[in-house]
């Protein structure tokens, strides 16, 4: 049974970008269900910039580089690559992770200079670095999901979606690490718990 602690008060947790919002919802709504009695005030500050100052726990895909911050790592994004079967029977299915340089990627990222993505695949120890041809670039994974639904090309998800399949289904993309930063050694219960619950769902 949750602390009272634990269950009153406000929690203020700043997030990056769009894929992170998307993976930590449903953790966010489980942790709210088991301490009722707690508020959340969500944030979007974006990536490249300095945490805040009134949150209690800022999430970052880097550590941070001021000593001000400290870093608990809670885990790790995963995705895999999916597919519509309507993509696949035109362009068909890669056989090996070089197969992907001749299909149309979706790319879920913030940025896109035009030049070739580099993608990083592994499957167990194997790894697989390539320059893949994204002809689309979202900041967003539900648009890359559509986009997938309707034929466009091959999206990296993080689950499969009614209507799609997936596309070398051995490999994953490198997953990317995830850091809460607090400004203090002594943190309220109520934020540990929320770190302890996001590193237990978010383990490697």
């Amino acid at each position: 049974m949750a602390t009272a602690g634990r269950d009153a008060g406000l929690l203020r947790v700043d997030l990056p970008d769009a894929r992170t919002r998307q993976a930590l919802a449903p953790l966010l709504a489980a942790f709210a269900a088991r301490h009722p009695g707690l508020r959340f005030q969500l944030s979007v500050t974006p990536a490249a910039s300095p945490a805040p100052d009134g949150a209690d726990l800022t999430i970052r895909l880097d550590p941070p580089c001021d000593p001000f911050w400290l870093a608990h790592r809670l885990g790790a994004l995963r995705a895999r690559l999916y597919a519509a079967p309507e993509y696949l029977v035109r362009r068909p299915a890669p056989e090996r992770p070089a197969d992907l340089a001749a299909h149309d990627c979706i790319g879920v990222h913030a940025d896109d200079n035009g030049a070739p993505a580099r993608w990083q695949l592994r499957r167990g120890q194997d790894r697989a670095v390539l320059m893949t041809r994204e002809r689309y670039c979202v900041d967003d994974p539900e648009m890359a999901r559509q986009l997938a639904a309707r034929g466009a090309g091959i999206a990296p998800l993080r689950e499969a979606a009614p209507g799609l399949v997936a596309v070398l289904p051995d490999w994953e993309l490198e997953p990317v690490a995830l850091y809460a930063l607090t400004s203090a050694p002594r943190l309220p219960v109520r934020t540990r718990a929320l770190i302890a619950h996001l590193t237990q769902a978010l383990a490697d």
